[in-house]
């Protein structure tokens, strides 16, 4: 079991001062609609694009020189399918990359990832401004997107993050049976992710498990817990010094880059700490309610500490 999304040096340094993709930092912090999302897995590493919740660009690092290979959700390769493939990594493509972003803007068919101003919208924004639109007194920095934890293999995976899964979602059917009208009929159907939203170091050295709902999302509030608290156990199982080593090598990158401040100061880590942020929140919802009764429900099953 581990967790580290540091790119190679090598790979990183595309995007960095003098980087041969220091042009493609530059669109992006300019264009409101448009983030990174920077990471690798056992098998690959990739600098994307995403416009809201849609993947625009991946640049895949092919690990021969001088080349990298350009991928994308299927909807933007059917609108540009000469942008995508292998190239040098001395090409500028920023005009067919902004042909491209022009025209999903002016299409109504990619509204809802992000122009209907929902989940895409606002996790844009959130993630823009504590990253490459940063300050150095920001409260907190995003440290990672779509987190996820890795494992050495099926078996360990299975043991650890099956196990973890498992239980929660025994307690979304006891949540359900306790009363399947107001919660919801067969919740253990319901898929619980295993992307972490945002992962963040705020300035009191609190490392956020960040969860984000936009305010219209009802049930995905109130049963927001179990997604979180399956998260909290994940992390908690990651030996702490391997997830400190991580999480500072994975700072330091983007400040390279200029998706951190490089003038924020980081603290040492002390805790780890879920969170759920919800963007336009109706007041009227049942939603609050709701959330506090799901809230005690799996504190009397889990504890107090829950």
């Amino acid at each position: 079991m581990y967790y580290n999304r540091k790119l190679s040096d090598s790979f990183s340094s595309l995007l960095e001062s003098n980087g041969e993709l220091r042009w493609l930092f530059h669109l992006v912090q300019k264009r409101p609609e448009l983030d990174f999302l920077i990471g690798k897995n056992a098998s690959r590493e990739w600098i994307s694009i995403y416009r809201g919740l849609s993947r625009v660009l991946t640049i895949l690092n092919t690990r021969k020189p001088g080349m990298i290979k350009l991928d994308g959700d299927d909807a933007y390769k059917k609108i540009s399918m000469g942008l995508y493939g292998l190239r040098k990594t001395s090409e500028d493509f920023s005009a067919e990359l902004t042909k491209l972003i022009s025209a999903v803007s002016n299409d109504s068919k990619f509204d809802r990832y992000y122009n209907n101003k929902k989940e895409g919208y606002f996790q844009t924004e959130l993630s823009r401004q504590f990253g490459i639109c940063r300050k150095p007194d920001d409260d907190f920095v995003v440290i990672d997107k779509e987190a996820v934890i890795g494992y050495e293999n099926k078996d360990e995976k299975e043991e650890v993050y099956g196990n973890i899964r498992k239980s929660y979602k025994i307690l979304q059917r006891d949540i359900s049976l306790k009363d399947e009208k107001r919660y919801g009929r067969e919740l253990d159907k319901k898929a619980i992710g295993n992307e972490l939203d945002f992962l963040a170091l705020d300035k009191q050295g609190n490392l956020l498990l960040i969860e984000y709902k936009h305010g219209s999302n009802t049930s995905g509030i109130y049963l927001s817990p179990l997604q979180i608290g399956m998260y909290f156990d994940l992390f908690n199982q990651l030996p702490r010094a391997e997830l400190e080593k991580s999480v500072f090598e994975m700072l330091e990158q983007k400040k390279r880059i200029g998706l951190i401040n490089p003038k924020w100061n980081a603290p040492d880590i002390k805790g780890i700490v879920p969170v759920l942020i919800i963007s336009e929140y109706n007041d009227r919802s049942s939603a609050k309610t709701k959330y506090q009764e799901i809230m005690a429900f799996l504190r009397a099953k889990k504890g107090g500490s829950f």
